[in-house]
């Protein structure tokens, strides 16, 4: 394929490539990379996944931020994810690869085609870096993410790893994956949801420093039979510097505080507050966390209705496809799960307490 044709103009039926070539160099790339590739394996929502990815570092990183790496060697894994470049195992080949790119939405299209869900994000206006090219095969459980190189990774790839791909292989399962926050007293869970900006990830930090648990600040995975219950993603919490100082105190100030690409502080919540990190737990809440700067946190009714078009928007557009069943299994949860809007206070401790006295009581 000459470079006019990579051009991002209309492509000729004839240079295009066919569903079964991308299978083909799906299936090439994934068996070369397996070889070469630094491997570990995770667990997530009880399903075994094992990472291929290029650098040792990376898989040490990425296994800590999805709860650990697992070390024994026993079993077989329900899921196969790879990241690498193609041109370091020769597939796709380089034509192909840079048409895939230059797809944009069609290629969702080939993807499906051929059997896959796939997106690829071109680069914005300001040539930042967006979603790689992701595929995953629902048959076979394996996936990837080609980059051209480890520098196209978008900036929140490592705070959120292979979260694209959790989601289709969970909601392939039934689950779903949700743009969530959670916090735990005994085995019942508060899930937080809605819009950036409206208290999740503060609630959530407030609450596991007040000594209650989370599965998780900002994806988690919800499983609905035979009663809903909320499973761990990753191990990350962010918070921007101000609510890190007024939780963690002055003394984390003092140190130098790196920012990510949101002006956010990333931190291991178990560095700060061990044990704070659960596995799952039952959903027994949905809230709508607003921050009201209010005497006392105060809980509400909400209509169902309401929750979800608040929560909707983030989620469909930070976790793209399955979007049919998504909506369909959200519908079902805020009728399965009492909802309620939650008016913060402006005293992390006093959220806290409040959450906890609320899951306590048995309110549902």
């Amino acid at each position: 394929m000459n470079a006019s044709a990579l051009s991002g103009a209309a492509q000729s039926d004839e240079n295009r490539p066919s569903a079964q070539q991308l299978l083909d160099a799906l299936d090439l790339f994934t068996a070369r990379h397996a070889k070469r590739a630094h491997q570990v394996r995770v667990r997530v929502a009880g399903m075994s996944i094992r990472l291929h990815v290029p650098s040792a570092a990376m898989a040490d990183l990425y296994a800590r931020r999805l709860g650990g790496a697992i070390k024994t060697n026993t079993g077989t894994d329900d899921l196969h994810f790879h990241m690498g470049e193609p041109s370091s195992v020769g597939s796709p080949d380089p034509g192909n690869f840079a048409f895939y790119q230059s797809l944009g939405p069609d290629f969702e299209r080939l993807a499906g085609e051929a059997g896959l869900i796939g997106i690829v994000g071109r680069p914005d206006a300001h040539n930042n870096p967006t979603e790689p090219c992701t595929l995953f095969n629902p048959r076979t459980g394996v996936g990837v993410q080609w980059i051209t190189s480890l520098a196209h990774l978008p900036p929140w790839d490592a705070g959120s790893p292979f979260r694209l791909l959790i989601h289709w292989a969970t909601a392939q399962r039934g689950m779903r994956m949700m743009h969530a926050s959670s916090l735990i007293s005994g085995h019942r869970a508060m899930l937080f949801v809605g819009a950036g900006g409206s208290g999740k990830s503060g609630t959530t930090l407030a609450g596991i420093a007040s000594g209650l648990q989370t599965v998780g600040d900002d994806y988690v995975v919800v499983t609905a039979d035979p009663l809903p219950r909320v499973h761990r993603v990753h191990q990350l919490l962010k918070q921007d510097p101000t609510g890190i100082k007024r939780v963690l105190g002055q003394r984390e100030l003092e140190k130098p505080l790196e920012l990510n690409w949101q002006g956010k502080v990333e931190i291991d919540p178990e560095l700060y507050f061990k044990g704070c990190m659960a596995e799952s737990a039952d959903v027994v809440a949905l809230v709508l966390p607003r921050i009201a700067h209010a005497d006392q946190t105060r809980f509400e009714p909400l209509r169902p209705q309401d929750l979800f078009h608040h929560a909707a928007a983030s989620m469909w557009q930070q976790l793209p496809g399955a979007q049919k069943s998504g909506f369909v299994f959200a519908t079902a949860l805020t009728r399965r799960v009492p909802t309620w809007r939650m008016n913060l206070s402006s005293d992390p401790f006093e959220i806290g307490s409040a959450v906890r006295q609320f899951l306590d009581s048995g309110v549902s």
